[in-house]
């Protein structure tokens, strides 16, 4: 859908039109902000700069790179090496016309929420500033940021949400109770038909089989599933699940 917009002067003359596409891609989604929009007394950087990965005292050590916009946005749309990297058409294309809302749950700047927005999909996206403002870079590119920690329920209203998206956050140091205690709230959030896609989590190989059972004991439909190596002793699984129709 395309919108015009017009100024026009007083004596009736058009001074200049300008069109938008909404929906359709923005340059300023992969631009990084200006230092001014940010108060930085609670970082150890005093500019977007300073976040930089080449920078050995940034001051945070998740989702590093997050603040490169040049390396986020070749993200879930560009082919990879790895077997455990899903791209968003692919998955969408599982449930085409079907996903409108979503959660995001990890660290970072909200790449994968701006890519969902591309398609026509709203996707709120958890933060915590773990040493960056990682929340504030979210606001800034006009996204949903969410302020919420990993032992919190999520404040939705049960079956509401298309899909829940998880990267970078829940990762194989997290305690299986923990662990037990997100994966029921989120359960509890998502509709039935709607998808569960566990991006790249890494844990221990000797770990996998504890991991892979907490995620399948909700009897999820399995659309797709990749392990892939990340080390000699630790892997990635990515899984892309659909929560059952149950009866009540």
């Amino acid at each position: 859908m395309e919108l015009k917009f017009e100024n026009i002067k007083r004596d009736g003359i058009i001074e200049y039109t300008h069109s938008i596409n909404v929906g359709a891609y923005c340059d300023d989604d992969w631009k990084l902000p200006d230092d001014r929009n940010l108060r930085w007394g609670n970082y150890r950087c005093r500019n977007f700069t300073c976040l930089s990965s080449k920078n050995p005292k940034r001051g945070y050590t998740q989702c590093i790179g997050c603040f490169e916009m040049e390396k986020e946005i070749g993200k879930w749309v560009t082919n990879s090496t790895l077997l455990a990297d899903f791209k968003i058409d692919d998955v969408l294309r599982v449930k085409a016309g079907e996903i409108r809302i979503g959660l995001d749950i990890g660290v970072g700047t909200g790449t994968f929420a701006a890519r969902m927005r591309e398609k026509n999909v709203t996707v709120v996206t958890t933060a915590l500033n773990l040493g960056a403002p990682f929340s504030e870079m979210i606001a800034l590119r006009g996204l949903i940021p969410m302020y919420i920690s990993l032992n919190q329920r999520l404040p939705f209203f049960d079956n509401t949400m298309d899909m829940i998206h998880t990267a970078g956050l829940m990762d194989g140091w997290i305690d299986l109770l923990l662990m037990d205690f997100m994966l029921y709230d989120w359960d509890r959030v998502l509709r039935p038909g709607g998808l569960l896609w566990i991006d790249r989590f890494f844990c221990n190989k000797k770990d996998l089989d504890d991991y892979m059972y907490m995620f399948l004991q909700f009897r999820y439909k399995k659309h797709k599933c990749a392990i892939s190596p990340k080390s000699k002793d630790e892997v990635y699984l990515s899984a892309l699940l659909e929560k059952p129709h149950r009866a009540i």
